[in-house]
């Protein structure tokens, strides 16, 4: 397997340069254009090598370093940075300080980059091959699908993956790893066509759509809400049901050509919306369109091999929906089940086991695990799917307890992280860290605002970084020996403080405007901006709450619009600004310009209830027909 190098450059050109430098020696290429990209994928992929621009928007390259040096992974990872200003001392002082190997003058060489690369890692290395970023381009027979969707969720892979696949042609979007958008060549999977299939409208009706759209009248979906064929719910969740259906169909495709384009865009393709979690898409898209014929030899070719439970199979499962059958089954898993068992057993069962593979929840090993170890990892992850789960309307609950996670770690050795005694076992403490970890994964939060991911991150490095320390007898051995040499609990870092009372200020600020307490709220919301300032979330509530405070002051009001227009630039793809711009507009007396910030605000999340309202609303207020969706509708 090829060696990694991470490019963190604000100039995608030169990164690409340099990338396509890299790859020419025989390196894995990973750019990123901004240090919040570049630490989404250091969350999920493992580096061997970083490249880092000193000058980087929003933060800069020192922060980003020293974000990357209180990850226990990444505390010895080599680092290069450079300057395309002068180099002061004081200024390589501090590169020093934090670990970095050196501090030169960009743009570099690509021939002298190479040099100071090969200096510390050499072009292939041994390891999974699931950690690597996949090739610009290749065969799925060499890289299957279901592979090739984990590859680019765990390396937070930003633009297009095109595949193709005899006649067929499909285009799926990814923003940090995350399918957002998909395309179709295909006139069969249209919208119209999807309907007709499924019954959800007839033949005569869906053509006396198709001549109403030629006459300019809309797009389909709002003209089929316009004959009554359709209400706006129903065309909703027809829409999304319709792209899982054209990305399921994909999972089928035993051979085929992909490219991958970064940075790229989709123009008119249908939304997936923000909650397909890539782990639960991959699961489904195996149950329903994977050959059995290629699950069964998987099986066969790794017969010999055995089933391991990874520690976050709790936290990795946690969206995906299964029967009481294959929960039973996985809290039967010890680590001494061999896949040649797997083969006799129930067809979901099989399917399951393939897709867990490769997402990487179950490792296939050579040797069985620690059975105490990977009994207490199967039965947490098979306790935890058996509970209610999380919806939607869970996500404040779910920040809430992020929030009083972060609070109560604050200056707490590895134990007390984990909630368990000096005197637990390793099935206790694997089960506590699993549990821990289903609470506070950084995934659970990728569809929150930016200083809600980082707080995320830092809750769950730390959860991290005290089951290493403590997972096993001789861990915990040297563990007490740190401790009782007067090893003092590490501070918590500025970045995660700040982030944590960023959070908790604007939490307290939403309980405030519920309560109507608006002077208040402002303040909170002003608070939170102060301790992270990047993020629009933040700003967007506190235009709206000056609003609240002010209705009747225009100046306030010209104020608050600016602080919304701001927060919206700062999270563009966040629901919740725009939904507020909206408001503020409709308060304004300007119904268009809300109209289009409701509308896409359902864009980026389709469950966004307060702007489906809004929509409705205005609708009903102006007696227009239903079509409030009219960009949604798309092939």
């Amino acid at each position: 397997m090829s060696a990694t190098v991470l490019c963190i450059q604000e100039d995608l050109a030169v990164c690409e340069v340099y990338a396509n430098a890299l790859r020419a020696e025989g390196y894995e290429a990973i750019p990123a254009g901004d240090g919040g990209q570049a630490l989404e994928i250091l969350r999920r992929h493992q580096p061997d090598f970083v490249v880092l621009d000193v000058s980087l928007p929003r933060q800069g390259g020192l922060e980003i370093l020293a974000a990357l040096r209180r990850m226990p992974a990444n505390r010895s990872l080599p680092v290069l940075m450079l300057c395309k200003n002068e180099i002061t001392p004081e200024l390589e002082g501090q590169a020093k300080r934090l670990g970095a190997i050196g501090l030169v003058s960009a743009p570099i060489d690509a021939s002298a980059l190479l040099r100071r690369v090969a200096q510390f890692v050499k072009p292939t290395r041994s390891g999974s091959p699931m950690h690597a970023v996949p090739p610009e381009q290749g065969s799925l027979k060499e890289t299957s699908f279901p592979e090739l969707m984990h590859r680019l969720h765990r390396s937070a892979f930003d633009g297009v993956l095109l595949l193709e696949h005899g006649r067929k042609k499909k285009a799926i979007e990814l923003r940090e790893g995350w399918p957002v958008c998909v395309k179709s060549n295909l006139i069969s999977e249209c919208l119209g066509a999807y309907l007709v299939r499924n019954g959800r409208c007839s033949q005569s009706q869906l053509d006396e759509s198709v001549e109403r759209m030629r006459a300019g009248e809309g797009m389909q979906g709002e003209i089929l809400v316009a004959m009554d064929v359709l209400d706006e719910d129903a065309v909703m969740a027809a829409v999304e049901a319709h792209a899982l259906a054209k990305l399921f169909e994909i999972f089928g495709w035993l051979d085929g050509r992909f490219q991958i384009r970064a940075g790229a865009r989709i123009q008119r393709g249908t939304s997936i919306g923000i909650g397909g979690h890539p782990i639960d898409l991959i699961v489904e898209g195996v149950r329903r369109r994977t050959p059995l014929r290629w699950v069964d030899r998987f099986i066969e070719c790794h017969s010999t091999h055995f089933l391991i439970p990874v520690p976050e199979l709790e936290s990795g499962l946690q969206t995906v929906e299964l029967d009481a059958p294959e929960i039973e089954w996985i809290g039967r898993l010890d680590g001494t089940l061999a896949l040649q068992d797997v083969a006799a057993a129930p067809e979901s069962i099989r399917r399951l086991v393939f897709a867990l593979i490769h997402v990487e929840l179950l490792r296939v090993m050579g040797a069985t695990g620690n059975p105490e170890a990977a009994r207490a990892v199967a039965r947490s992850a098979a306790r935890r799917l058996g509970e209610p789960r999380h919806g939607h309307g869970d996500e404040e609950a779910l920040r809430t307890e992020l929030a009083r996670l972060a609070n109560r770690m604050q200056g707490e050795d590895h134990y007390a992280v984990l909630e368990v005694s000096a005197m637990a076992s390793d099935e206790e403490i694997g089960e506590a860290y699993a549990r821990m970890a289903a609470k506070a994964h950084p995934d659970l939060f990728h569809g929150a605002s930016s200083s809600v991911r980082q707080l995320a991150v830092q809750v769950f490095g730390r959860i991290r970084e005290a089951f290493d320390g403590i997972a096993t007898q001789q861990a915990r051995d040297a563990y007490a020996k740190e401790l009782s040499q007067g090893r003092r609990v590490a501070p918590v870092e500025d970045e995660g403080r700040r982030a944590l009372q960023a959070e908790t200020e604007f939490q307290r600020g939403e309980q405030l405007v519920l309560e109507r307490n608006y002077e208040s709220a402002l303040a909170c919301f002003g608070r939170a901006m102060e301790n992270f300032p990047a993020e629009g979330e933040y700003r967007a509530h506190y235009g709206w709450c000056l609003y609240l405070c002010h209705p009747d002051n225009a100046v306030m009001l010209g104020e608050a619009l600016e602080h919304c227009r701001e927060g919206l630039k700062l999270a563009k793809d966040r629901e919740k600004p725009y939904l507020l711009l909206g408001r503020l507009y409709k308060a304004m007396g300007k119904p268009g310009a809300a109209k289009k910030m409701f509308t896409r605000a359902v864009q980026i999340k389709p469950q966004c209830v307060e702007a489906m309202r809004e929509l409705r609303i205005m609708d009903m207020r102006r007696g227009k027909e239903k079509g409030v969706l009219k960009r949604l509708f798309r092939r």
